[in-house]
């Protein structure tokens, strides 16, 4: 038996210890995948956001930034929906924002603004010229990655150029 003044030996701290670590790892690796799909949860809600956005713009302004918008690359409303910059004389949200579809941007979780096939996350808008043509995409993280996952879109290359997984149509 043990003498109540006694106190715990070095190899029983010791065991302890990792028990702690060995308990508190599991729980991280598990907290991670639980991240990414709250990520990927606003992922999908912001996409849902940005439809209605471009609905109630098409009922007002009767287009979806289309074509000589000034939004997007080449002002063509297609792209990037975030980006500033280069062929980007402004960005779609500036001009949802603008119109007063939104108060303030929506970009997704991570920061992402513009992204290219290895290098992160964000939304992107392409309209066909059809009067349902009309697409969103985002990179969903939890989802796998897969070659087909635009086709039938506006993008059908948005999968394997840009690893977006993810779309809705707007109408």
């Amino acid at each position: 038996m043990r003498d109540k003044n006694q106190g715990f030996t070095l190899i029983e701290l010791l065991v302890v210890i990792a028990v702690i670590g060995l308990l508190s790892s599991i729980v991280l690796v598990s907290l991670q995948g639980v991240k990414g799909k709250a990520r990927d949860a606003r992922r999908m809600h912001d996409l849902s956001q940005i439809r209605t956005a471009l609905i109630l713009y098409n009922d007002a302004y009767g287009n979806w930034i289309e074509t000589g918008s000034g939004c997007g690359y080449a002002g063509n409303g297609n792209g990037w929906f975030n980006y500033r910059g280069g062929s980007y004389s402004k960005a779609i949200v500036d001009c949802l924002i603008e119109a007063g579809f939104f108060a303030t941007e929506i970009i997704d979780p991570t920061g992402g603004r513009t992204s290219s096939p290895t290098s992160g996350f964000t939304y992107m808008k392409y309209h066909c010229g059809t009067p349902t043509g009309v697409y969103i995409y985002a990179k969903l993280e939890t989802e796998p990655q897969d070659s087909t996952a635009t086709d039938g879109t506006c993008c059908p290359v948005c999968d394997s150029n840009y690893g977006m997984n993810y779309y809705l149509q707007v109408q």
